[in-house]
């Protein structure tokens, strides 16, 4: 399971990307673009630059660990496992700023986060 040490986002007028990085290089970009002709939409980046778009089915946020359940379109264009997973080693500021990131990007998605921070579920 792939580990993250550094969590960033960058916010523009038209999108919201969170970073997760380990040892200065790119793991994983989650990204929404925001508006346009097509609505919102959600993107996943690999750390090879491969993008696929409204890839999450759902995704859990347990403890440290994220799990993106992908579609498999997605996951073969990602090269990523279908149930993708990654330990998010953060201070807890950084932690706090990822999973803050996930539910603004990820939100119609359905998912679980339980962590310190509370419970929340898309039901």
């Amino acid at each position: 399971m792939p580990r993250v040490d550094r969590a960033d986002v960058r916010e523009t007028d038209d999108e919201s990307t969170l970073i997760l990085s380990a040892g200065g290089l790119h793991v994983l970009m989650i990204r929404l673009h925001y508006g346009g002709t097509g609505g919102e939409t959600d993107e996943v980046i690999n750390s090879a630059g491969e993008v696929a778009t409204g890839a999450v089915c759902s995704w859990t946020l347990i403890g440290q660990v994220l799990t993106l359940e992908l579609d498999r379109r997605a996951a073969a264009r990602l090269g990523f496992p279908r149930d993708y997973r990654v330990r998010l080693d953060l201070p807890p500021d950084g932690f706090s700023l990822a999973r803050d990131s996930l539910l603004e990007i990820l939100y119609t998605a359905c998912f679980v986060v339980d962590t310190p921070e509370g419970r929340v579920t898309s039901s």
